[in-house]
């Protein structure tokens, strides 16, 4: 993520969390941070995660049983790594979607300078809208504008449910 985050300089940037769930699905262990999709959109306070390339990416994961979806990360650059309200929303649309088949998923943001000093925000989103925090920023705080969607449901990547 760093690396990324390094090469978007002052633009957001962000991907999706893929990984595998402990055997009492209490634990999630994110394995890969992706990209941006090539269709991303972003600016210095605000993102639009792209989806083109994800989906073959999670079926690749997902035909060899080594990871699913399990959330969203992005960069906030020269900024705090807090959730901005839009990206609460979309996170809360995540949990509840039956698109992602993940009802409780990670949203992962770093913000500062990756070269210098960075901080990290880690929260957990349930299906029920309550919001656990892991590392970071309290619940209530925000910051930038960034967006982790496309606005179009239609357009989202995939994926199979997953097998327990």
């Amino acid at each position: 993520m760093l690396e990324l985050c390094r090469q978007a300089r002052r633009l957001e940037t962000g991907g999706v969390l893929v990984g595998r769930y402990s055997s009492d699905q209490r634990i999630a262990q994110v394995d890969v941070a992706t990209g941006p999709g090539s269709d991303s959109q972003a600016g210095g306070t605000w993102l639009v995660r792209g989806v083109r390339g994800l989906q073959k990416v999670l079926d690749a994961f997902w035909s060899q049983k080594r990871g699913y979806y399990v959330g969203e990360w992005h960069f906030h650059p020269g900024a705090a790594p807090c959730p901005s309200h839009r990206d609460v929303s979309q996170m809360r649309s995540i949990a509840k979607s039956n698109t992602y088949h993940c009802p409780e998923p990670l949203l992962i943001i770093l913000g500062g300078d990756p070269d210098g000093a960075y901080s990290l925000h880690a929260e957990v989103f349930t299906r029920s809208g309550r919001r656990i925090v892991l590392h970071g920023c309290s619940v209530g705080a925000g910051s930038s504008s960034a967006a982790l969607l496309p606005t179009t449901p239609g357009s989202l990547p995939t994926q199979q449910p997953r097998r327990r």
